[in-house]
């Protein structure tokens, strides 16, 4: 195996990137990646190593009942260290799986408090890439050097770093506007095209084995599939967030519709068409704290702002945020 797969990161990362769909589609990614089943192997061999030992820890202790004799403080830290572990995982598996788990940081629903704690981490807290990766990028994309273009060189940090990229705040040279500027991360539209692809498999396994399995040969209760149609969902706004120009789109959509319903109670920043690309997006730079940062009167006001915009995206525009995470 480990013969077959030498050469799977070159034969990746020569796969082009204009073979691959802009928006979510299952069939065009099986077209392209079925054709390379040595990186989907490698890939699938990565995913495994790293989820393998972490899920069976986490069986073994669901199986035992927890931890024998362990008292509630001891158990509490072992639910906080199992969320760190589960947060480190994800990180390390790339943006699909931070996207997956920023998703369920707003579901205690779902997570117990610990998990939840340390998913939302995964909103605006992701390890940062080179700045000289990034400015690579900018000049491949805007055709010009980034320093010709924005205040920004080698040296520059970036002030955020997300699953699909990292911002960096600088200036334009023409007309020395300050800017939010979002790079994208190298290689994130073959890395999560792969990704998809290999989830929906998965999923289609799982569709089959509750049909098949457990409903024709072991009687289990018939019902619908739905493995696949959620994996679909998720990865149709997903594949959709590695286009910033429809970022962009979105945001002048915002203040042509919601603001003159709002008025000076809500503000959304512009964007700038001229130094945006499907990769690079740039944005009017807002000071301001983090909503889930600032102390308790600061939220109380602002919720009764925060219900009406949300209420005027949903009855009066048909237009809405739906990924109101403390990062965004």
């Amino acid at each position: 195996t480990s013969l077959y797969l030498r050469g799977a990161d070159e034969e990746f990362r020569h796969v082009s990137e204009s073979e691959l769909p802009t928006t979510y589609d299952p069939e065009a990614f099986a077209a392209v990646w079925s054709a390379h089943p040595r990186c989907c192997l490698a890939r699938l061999r990565e995913i495994v190593a790293r989820v393998a030992p972490l899920a069976a820890v986490v069986l073994r202790d669901s199986l035992r009942g927890g931890v024998p004799g362990e008292s509630e403080a001891e158990r509490d830290a072992r639910y906080a260290l199992r969320a760190r572990e589960l947060r480190g995982c994800l990180t390390d598996l790339g943006p699909t799986f931070i996207k997956a788990g920023q998703a369920l940081s707003i579901r205690p629903d779902v997570l117990p408090p610990p998990a939840v704690y340390e998913l939302q981490k995964l909103c605006d807290a992701v390890p940062s890439y080179p700045t000289a990766a990034a400015l690579a990028l900018i000049e491949a994309e805007l055709g010009a050097p980034a320093s010709s273009l924005f205040e920004l060189d080698a040296s520059s940090e970036p002030i955020a770093a997300a699953s699909l990229g990292q911002v960096y705040r600088c200036r334009l040279r023409e007309g020395g506007a300050e800017v939010a500027l979002k790079v994208q991360r190298p290689d994130m539209i073959r890395a999560v095209s792969l990704d998809l692809y290999l989830l929906r498999r998965y999923c289609l396994f799982v569709e089959w084995f509750k049909v098949r399995v457990l409903t024709n040969l072991l009687g289990a209760a018939e019902r619908t599939p739905f493995d696949v149609a959620l994996l679909d969902t998720f990865a149709r706004a997903s594949y959709l967030e590695l286009d910033y120009l429809h970022e962009a789109a979105n945001l002048e959509r915002f203040r042509t519709e919601l603001l003159p319903r709002l008025g000076s109670s809500v503000y959304v920043p512009r964007s700038y068409p001229a130094v945006t690309t499907r990769k690079v997006l740039a944005t009017e730079w807002i000071e301001g704290e983090q909503l889930a940062r600032s102390p308790p009167e600061v939220i109380n006001r602002l919720i009764a702002t925060g219900v009406d915009c949300f209420i005027s995206q949903l009855l009066d525009v048909g237009f809405f945020h739906s990924d109101p995470h403390p990062g965004d």
